[in-house]
């Protein structure tokens, strides 16, 4: 076909584009070649249309994250469907998007339930209550959400759920499950699939108190007799539950007492968990923590008594663990202890509380308690865990000083 023959004259509009084009190898083999943004990849058999795109604010394309001031190029189609104006139409559209930090394509939003289901797997290796939150989604936020794409679920529907919560559970169960909600949406939008959490411009759920139960000692010799006397039971009646794990209960209490982890932290700790630190007793190291941030917790002489007798307890074999129950027996068996001890209001991360407070009152230096406990600051251990030793001064001074009032004799007249 005889090439097109142009009136000679002034040059068109697009005589520079062409004159580009023109000018490239008939055929190219890596990568397509720019003229103002616009590119033109030649192959073997057919022409492909390009536009590279500046992006100052970065961006996501094509599954991968382009970094702020970097570029990124996208393939538009065969050559032959596009002529220059289009061309630059199009350029001229995604650099205005990126220019904004928005999206450069149209993303596939998924619905809550098939976002959600992803986040869990990935998820999975890191949560430390991976079965709660599960059935945060499943029996609570799924039912309402599930079928919503991410993009369409808006602050109304959110504040109706709320609502319709509240009418059949507490508030902390509720904050609990809008917890899930939030973490799920918050990781949509990092991911680029939505601009902003409905759940941030909800309503705040009230009638959540921050608990501060801690135990006193009459009722820490209560708790001990009671595991006594449960294991004392157990034993009795090992002819008729042969299977049944016993010996661990007093122990397991004792050491959530004395030590102030958390009742996962305890469970999963293992046998190559213990330090033993020659002339400083012995060391246990904590994983599996809430932070993921390791930390050591020197034993009180009460936990090396209970590492003795965790050794001989009787085990299946190839089981390391200090203390081998599962989650659910744990949950049972304390569930029962504390009903039996009589004390209605009582859960194990009191003795946490417990252990905290106490240290407080001796003077302890407030790092080396949150130290102990896995906390990164000291916030959370005047909020919740240790009462305020400053306060407990306060009043011993100002009783020390209306003493001394009662012994002065005011002058009459006055």
């Amino acid at each position: 076909m005889p090439a097109i023959r142009r009136p000679a004259g002034r040059p068109g509009r697009f005589a520079p584009y062409e004159d580009f084009e023109a000018g490239l190898p008939k055929v190219m083999v890596k990568r397509p070649q720019y003229f103002q943004g616009i590119g033109v990849f030649r192959g073997a058999r057919d022409s492909t249309a390009w536009v590279k795109i500046h992006c100052p604010h970065g961006a996501m394309f094509g599954g991968r994250h382009i970094a702020p001031g970097r570029s990124v190029e996208i393939k538009l189609g065969r050559r032959a469907s596009f002529d220059w104006p289009d061309l630059i139409a199009e350029k001229d559209r995604l650099q205005a998007l990126a220019d904004k930090g928005l999206p450069l394509e149209e993303i596939d939003v998924p619905t809550f339930a098939k976002y959600a289901e992803e986040w869990l797997e990935r998820k999975k290796p890191v949560l430390r209550s991976f079965g709660v939150t599960k059935g945060n989604v499943h029996s609570a936020l799924n039912p309402t959400f599930g079928k919503y794409p991410l993009d369409g679920i808006t602050v109304g529907e959110v504040n109706r759920w709320i609502g319709r919560q509240r009418v059949k559970l507490k508030p902390s169960a509720v904050q609990r499950q809008l917890n899930t909600f939030k973490a799920i949406m918050n990781d949509a939008v990092r991911n680029g699939i939505i601009e902003r959490n409905p759940a941030e411009q909800a309503d705040k759920i009230k009638g959540i108190e921050a608990r501060q139960r801690f135990v006193t000692e009459a009722e820490w010799k209560t708790i001990v007799e009671t595991a006594v006397r449960i294991e004392e039971e157990q034993e009795a009646n090992k002819e008729r539950k042969p299977h049944q794990i016993r010996g661990w209960l007093r122990h397991y209490v004792v050491w959530a007492y004395n030590s102030g982890m958390r009742r996962a932290e305890i469970l999963s700790l293992t046998w190559a968990n213990v330090r033993p630190i020659e002339g400083h007793g012995t060391q246990i190291e904590v994983i599996n923590t809430k932070t993921a941030n390791p930390r050591h917790i020197t034993c009180t002489a009460e936990m090396e008594a209970i590492l003795h007798a965790l050794d001989k307890l009787e085990r299946a074999k190839r089981d390391d663990r200090l203390f081998p129950v599962s989650m659910m027996t744990l949950k049972r068996s304390l569930s029962a202890l504390w009903k039996k001890t009589g004390l209605p209001d009582v859960r194990l991360h009191d003795l946490r509380r417990t252990h905290a407070t106490m240290m407080m009152q001796l003077g302890i230096d407030p790092k080396a308690i949150a130290g102990r406990l896995g906390h990164s600051g000291l916030s959370m251990l005047g909020r919740h865990y240790a009462v305020d030793r400053g306060d407990s001064e306060a009043v011993r001074l100002f009783e020390a000083y209306a003493n001394i009032e009662k012994r002065i004799k005011v002058p009459e007249g006055r």
